[in-house]
């Protein structure tokens, strides 16, 4: 009976976060940035790198079997997209400054994404 139980928890597992990620429920993230740090390449590096970590943490979960934590991908991917066309979109209808790094990296999200 132990050599069922051990390959069906393991299945469970692993099928958890697709089943998940699967349901394909919206998700709303409010993500925070400092404005005046675009203006310069390693300020929008720095807003780059919290636009991640914070779509990263919005799209993460844990199993409800194993207990451990999973992060959707695809999801943290079009989250950070999502947030960095925005940002642009702000920074741009507000007239501030913004680093060609940031810009070009928002451009490319964008458009990788509409090859898809």
């Amino acid at each position: 009976m132990k050599k069922f139980i051990i390959p069906a928890l393991l299945a469970a597992a692993t099928l958890a976060p697709a089943t998940a990620a699967a349901e394909g429920k919206p998700i709303t993230v409010k993500v925070s940035y400092d404005k005046v740090l675009l203006a310069s390449d390693m300020g929008a590096n720095i807003v780059m790198e919290s636009v991640e970590k914070q779509a990263r943490a919005a799209c993460s979960a844990r199993s409800p079997v194993t207990n451990q934590a999973y992060v959707d991908r695809e999801c943290a991917k079009n989250v950070a997209k999502s947030a960095m066309k925005k940002i642009l979109e702000k920074q741009e209808v507000s007239g501030l400054d913004t680093s060609p790094v940031f810009a070009r990296e928002a451009v490319t999200l964008v458009a990788d994404a509409g090859q898809r």
